[in-house]
C-alpha cells in the first residue's frame, strides 16, 4: 500500500489577503480613472481613493498576519502573502509619503500676491461646482502665508506693455497651462488678465491659476494667485508653483530691461 505524501495546508488568511488587495487596487485604478475623465469630481475621487485605499491597507495587514503566521507553521502561501505585501506596499507608498508633509505644512489651498486685493476668478467661478472651495480667498490665509513664504512677492518692471505681455505669454505657453481668458495688458488704461486651469499629474484635480498686470506708481506690476478646487491642503504645490512662475518672470524681465 503506497503512503500518500502529507502535504502542509494553504494558509486561507493568505490567500485572501491576496484578493482583499486586489480588490482594493481595483478600487484605486476605477477611482482614478473615474477623476481624470471627470466622471467623478474631486471630492467624490478623494472619497473613492480612501476607500480603496483603506481596503487595499486591511489586505496588506492581513498579508502580514498571514505571513507570520507561515512562519511559524509551516502552511503554504508564502507566495500569495509576498505578492499581496508588494502590492500593498506599493499602493500606500505615495500616501504614507505624503503624510508627514501634511503635517508639517498648515491647511492651506490658496496663495496670492496681494492680500489686500487678491487676483479674482472670474470664468473658474462658474466651472467649479458647489462641492469645489469657495472662489474667495480667506483672509486668515494671509498672516500664514507671510511666515512661512516672505518671497511671494508682486513683481514690479519698467517695461512697456507688449514686453510685460510677451513675459507673461511665454511663461504660461512653457508651462502649458490651459487658459480660460485672456485680456493683454495696455498700459494705464486697461489691466491685463490672464486665467487659467491646471491638473495634477495622477489625479487630475484643477488648481486655478490666475495672473494680473496693472500700473502702479508708474509702473509695470505682475501678481498672481493660484488655487485648488478641492481640499484643504494642497501640499505646498500651490506655492512651488507661485514662486517658480514668479522667478520665471523676474528673470525674463531683467533680460528684457538689458535689451532695451
Amino acid at each position: 500500500m503506497r503512503r500518500v505524501p502529507l502535504v502542509e495546508p494553504t494558509s486561507r488568511l493568505a490567500v485572501w489577503s491576496l484578493r482583499i488587495t486586489l480588490v482594493g487596487l481595483a478600487v484605486m485604478v476605477v477611482a482614478l480613472l473615474a477623476a481624470r475623465t471627470d466622471r467623478l469630481d474631486g471630492l467624490q475621487a478623494v472619497v473613492a481613493l480612501a476607500i480603496g485605499l483603506g481596503i487595499t491597507g486591511i489586505g496588506l495587514l492581513a498579508a502580514l498576519v498571514a505571513g507570520a503566521t507561515i512562519w511559524f507553521s509551516g502552511y503554504r502561501g508564502a507566495r500569495q502573502a509576498a505578492v499581496a505585501v508588494l502590492l500593498g506596499l506599493a499602493a500606500t507608498a505615495y500616501p504614507v509619503a505624503m503624510v508627514p508633509i501634511g503635517l508639517r505644512l498648515p491647511a492651506m489651498n490658496d496663495i496670492t500676491t496681494d492680500f489686500a486685493d487678491p487676483p479674482g476668478f472670474s470664468i473658474a467661478a462658474m466651472a467649479r461646482p458647489e462641492t469645489a472651495n469657495p472662489v474667495v480667498y480667506p483672509a486668515a490665509f494671509a498672516t500664514i502665508q507671510r511666515r512661512l513664504y516672505p518671497e511671494i512677492r508682486p513683481i514690479e518692471v519698467d517695461l512697456p506693455a507688449e514686453g510685460v505681455n510677451a513675459i507673461v505669454t511665454d511663461l504660461v505657453e512653457e508651462r502649458r497651462w490651459t487658459v480660460l481668458d485672456q485680456v493683454d495688458y495696455r498700459g494705464p488704461e486697461r489691466e491685463g488678465r490672464v486665467e487659467m486651469v491646471t491638473r495634477s499629474l495622477l489625479l487630475g484635480f484643477r488648481d486655478d491659476i490666475v495672473i494680473r498686470i496693472r500700473t502702479v506708481n508708474g509702473r509695470s506690476r505682475i501678481d498672481m494667485r493660484s488655487a485648488s478646487r478641492y481640499g484643504s491642503q494642497d501640499f505646498g504645490v500651490n506655492a512651488r508653483r507661485v514662486i517658480a512662475a514668479l522667478d520665471e518672470m523676474r528673470a525674463a524681465a531683467r533680460r528684457a530691461q538689458r535689451e532695451r
